[in-house]
This record gives structure tokens, C-alpha cells and sequence, in this order.
């Protein structure tokens, strides 16, 4: 799914209709509870609120969409592991002291 419309003005008919798909994808895709409660990207919600799905686009086009938040994760997309940065070695030897230190 295109995403550029997160970066365009939040005035123009390309996000306001970028919202409209986004949307449409958190219905289809996430699993949200009986009360139909959907995370909020915008910039001052930071995924962190839950609202009913009609409250969202307000948000999104008062304060913005938050711009990293190009993986939906909390929207229903899965994480591309294929992708992902090789393992740092160094960083998963300090990892396993860090745990034994804990344990």
C-alpha cells in the first residue's frame, strides 16, 4: 500500500483520502475487541490511545500522522523479517549478560 501520503500536507485530497485507505485497512486487518477501538497514529497519540474508528481522522488531520510509522503493527500488518538488519553478534553477547545478570 502506498504511504507517501503521509508525507504530503495535511490539507491536500491525496491525505485526506490516504486516511480514507488507512482506515479501511485497520478495519480489515487488525483485531480490535467487541468495542471496536482502533490505536491512534497521530503525532499525540503515538499508538498509545484507543478510539473508535470515527474519532481517528480528526486526529490524523489536526496534529498529523506520526512519519516513522511506516509499518502498521498496530493496525494489523505483520513485520517483514526478511528485511530486517543482520544480528549484531557484539550486541547478543551483551544481551546474554544482561539476562544472566537479571536471572
Amino acid at each position: 500500500m502506498d504511504r507517501s501520503w503521509m508525507n504530503e500536507s495535511r490539507m491536500s485530497p491525496a491525505y485526506e483520502e490516504g486516511i480514507k485507505e488507512f482506515l479501511q485497512f485497520a478495519f480489515e486487518r487488525s483485531r480490535s475487541d467487541e468495542d471496536r477501538k482502533y490505536y491512534c497514529p497521530c503525532i499525540n497519540c503515538l499508538n498509545g490511545r484507543r478510539l473508535i474508528l470515527d474519532d481517528i481522522p480528526e486526529d490524523l488531520l489536526c496534529d498529523g500522522i506520526k512519519k516513522n510509522y511506516t509499518t502498521w503493527i498496530w493496525h494489523g500488518e505483520l513485520i517483514d523479517m526478511s528485511q530486517s538488519e543482520p544480528f549484531d553478534v557484539e550486541m547478543g553477547d551483551r544481551l546474554e549478560d544482561m539476562i544472566r545478570d537479571l536471572g
